[in-house]
């Protein structure tokens, strides 16, 4: 780093001295903070149990609700007084954690779940029976945690008892299982007082040492904070190649985590066909010559007088063996896949040609999310270069970081099912298109032809994925303004071979993607979506625009909701008038840095100073059009976020480094370089206050996504699809309880 004009050399070394030493001492803490939390923290379960009285029990007593089938099985038959009971033996004993053994060797991998409830020697109990689960001195405000769902896994099985029911000794235990009839459940016997094994999980370390990490690099004093972007510099490439590596393969684990096989099949409650694989469908419906689906299409379907309508076909569904499949489009006796061709042939069809099999969905999801990291990082570094190169790079990292958290790939990892592959294949081809039109512009005006014809190719690809994403093309205009209008390297006869390579491939791309829509529909613009087979008549549907506004508030703002133990985070309620979907909150609350968008207006001329303004206004305008389209036409949902969400991180990322742009104190030199950032940047109370929001924000925003995975109620959440894995992260938090 070069030295600051009018900075003597001991200045320069009492600066270096002062950042070699809270270099140390944020190690040193992070350190300590690190050993709390994995011996402290997430072992409190194990600390809270240990040298508890010992405790004796007896011959556990099946219920008559039980019937005993094999080992330690035992079927339901009658759920009032399916209990088992455990006598404590020789003297009551304060009861304070239990653990229900199963057999870690069983074959059955149900989960039983269950209330326990003791059987006390003195004091009043609130629910007036023999069996307390609290006492009256809980108040009015109890709130029962007696609930334990558990299973094989060790992890699933223990339970901390209530405090106020530490006042009491106890002479039983009961287990009454809360399962429906002729449900099996496990149960081998019962530890009463148990401790909690105390346990080092490797990845929970390496994930906590990862957080220490972040937190050393960007400490307030951190160096990171005194450089700035330069792309040609060998170890920022090295942290580049190596963040992309790390998120990348963070996603892929994500995707491969979530996947379950969706059951296909006869859905009793809207009593239509589920089929999971519409893009396997479509892609061995291309390779074998036509567009259409190969499936079955039902007589009653071409006979009705508007197969559109839900409840007629719902009905004629109810009253005999018929087969109508959901969020398909049907049309003229044939089923289509509205969604976008473009991922099929790209992805689908050359893996089954290929490999003869078909591409399963999480790996097309997973293809395409790394992808959009790759290109989606070196996007927010490029822009920040080009257009704010004074910025300090600290900032430009938690940018990025947060532009990673915010374009919805993780939603889409997370959720795996074929709604996700076009939206991050579009995601994907919008930054990889924007980046390829950037790196294209020369510093004397002109642009390589090569680059900005794969960048248009790129983004014409658009059209025939998710078509709400060609809203991005106009961002064309601003970014190759001054080639437009100073250089005249576009769109002039200077510059007739260089505007042929920006124009030709979006012709070259959408008129096959047109044609497409023709063969299928016989119109060039119809892309299929108001044919589809869903819940309600999109032929005819109209929604309310006041209720539209309702819509927008829980897309954008309806806030988070939590509960004071694990996953601490909740679904919302998103009941409307309109199609909607469980959801966490709106997307501006799920991933709170995008707050900075919200907040251009005010930094107006600093995105007009760098060239940015034009650019972040068709970016608000368009998110809040396609915001409004989404919800007006198809109502609520997270898995709209990604139409808009990217346009409001890009939003947020210019606002973010206009900020900061004018919290930094940068010295130039006489010919307009930029010099290294001073020493002035760390005191500056308006870059210390952009380092804290920024900061907490995207630590909210990480909670958030990282608890949400585990949130019962929304789609494809892991407490039903992993209850293994659910179960064992919930153990870790098990001291916080009770």
């Amino acid at each position: 780093m070069n030295q600051p004009t009018g900075q003597s050399s001991t200045d320069s070394e009492r600066q270096n001295t002062s950042l070699r030493r809270s270099f140390w001492i944020s190690c040193v803490i992070a350190f300590v903070l690190v050993a709390l939390c994995e011996i402290g923290f997430f072992n409190l379960g194990h600390w809270r149990t240990t040298g508890l009285q010992h405790a004796t029990v007896g011959k556990a007593v099946i219920g008559k609700g039980l019937k005993h089938l094999e080992g330690n099985e035992y079927k339901i038959t009658d759920t009032d007084t399916a209990t088992i009971t455990v006598p404590i033996e020789g003297n009551a004993v304060r009861v304070e954690s239990v653990r229900v053994q199963v057999d870690p060797n069983s074959t059955r991998k149900t989960f039983s779940n269950a209330v326990i409830a003791l059987k006390t020697t003195g004091g009043s109990t609130a629910s007036g029976t023999e069996w307390v689960y609290s006492t009256d001195s809980d108040g009015v405000w109890f709130d029962s945690n007696n609930t334990l769902s558990y299973s094989k896994n060790p992890a699933s099985q223990y339970i901390l008892i209530g405090k106020k029911l530490h006042e009491y000794k106890s002479t039983a235990v009961q287990v009454k299982f809360t399962d429906a009839k002729d449900a099996v459940v496990l149960f081998n016997g019962i530890d009463v007082n148990p401790t909690i094994p105390f346990k080092i999980v490797p990845l929970r370390l390496a994930a906590e040492i990862a957080l220490a990490a972040f937190f050393v690099v960007f400490r307030p004093k951190g160096r990171v904070y005194r450089m700035h972007v330069n792309l040609r510099s060998v170890p920022q490439r090295l942290v580049t190649a190596g963040f992309i590596v790390v998120w990348s393969l963070a996603l892929i684990a994500l995707a491969a985590v979530s996947r379950v096989p969706e059951p296909g099949g006869l859905h009793t409650a809207f009593m239509h066909y589920m089929d999971p694989d519409q893009y396997q469908e479509l892609a061995d419906a291309l390779i074998h010559g036509h567009t259409w689906l190969d499936l079955p299409v039902d007589p009653a379907l071409t006979t009705m007088d508007n197969p559109y309508d839900y409840f007629a076909r719902y009905k004629i569904a109810s009253q005999g063996n018929h087969q109508f499949y959901w969020d398909h489009a049907y049309y003229n006796g044939h089923y289509y896949c509205y969604f976008g061709v473009v991922p099929a042939i790209l992805a689908f069809v050359p893996y089954q040609l290929i490999t003869g099999t078909a591409l399963a969905t999480w790996k097309a999801i997973a293809l395409f999310s790394v992808v959009a990291t790759v290109f989606g990082t070196l996007l927010v570094r490029r822009l920040a270069r080009d257009y704010f190169p004074q910025v300090s790079l600290g900032i430009v990292w938690l940018a990025t970081i947060a532009f990673n958290l915010g374009n919805c790939l993780i939603l889409y990892c997370f959720a795996i099912r074929f709604y996700a592959v076009p939206m991050a294949a579009a995601i994907a081809f919008v930054f990889a298109g924007l980046w390829f039109w950037q790196i294209s512009k020369r510093k004397d005006g002109t642009v390589n032809g090569w680059y900005v014809a794969i960048g248009s190719a790129i983004m014409a690809l658009n059209l025939g994925t998710r078509p709400q994403f060609v809203a991005t093309w106009l961002l064309a205009f601003p970014m190759f303004w001054p080639q437009i209008t100073k250089h005249r390297t576009l769109f002039s006869r200077k510059g007739l071979g260089a505007t042929i390579a920006a124009l030709a491939p979006f012709f070259v791309v959408c008129i096959p993607v047109l044609y497409y829509n023709y063969v299928r529909f016989g119109s060039w613009t119809d892309f299929g979506a108001y044919y589809n087979l869903t819940g309600y008549d999109l032929t005819s549907h109209r929604g309310s625009p006041y209720q539209l506004l309702l819509g927008l508030f829980d897309q954008w703002f309806q806030p988070t909701s939590t509960m004071p133990r694990f996953p601490f985070i909740t679904t919302v309620d998103t009941a409307l008038a309109m199609p909607n979907e469980p959801s966490l909150g709106g997307y501006f609350a799920v991933f709170p840095v995008a707050l900075f968008a919200l907040l251009f207006f005010l930094t107006r001329q600093q995105l007009r100073k760098h060239g940015v303004w034009a650019m972040t206004i068709i970016m608000v305008v368009a998110a809040i059009v396609i915001t409004a389209f989404d919800t007006y036409t198809s109502g609520t949902s997270t898995r709209y976020y990604g139409d808009f969400g990217y346009l409001v991180m890009l939003c947020a990322v210019f606002v973010i480094l206009a900020f900061s742009s004018v919290a930094q104190k940068v010295d130039v030199n006489d010919d307009g370089t930029l010099k290294d950032i001073t020493f002035a940047v760390q005191r500056s109370l308006s870059f210390r206050t952009l380092q804290t929001v920024l900061l907490t924000l995207l630590i909210i925003m990480g909670l958030i996504n990282l608890f949400g995975l585990f949130a019962t109620g929304v789609y494809s959440n892991w407490a039903t699809l992993r209850p293994n894995l659910y179960v064992t992260v919930r153990s870790w938090f098990i001291g916080l309880t009770a």
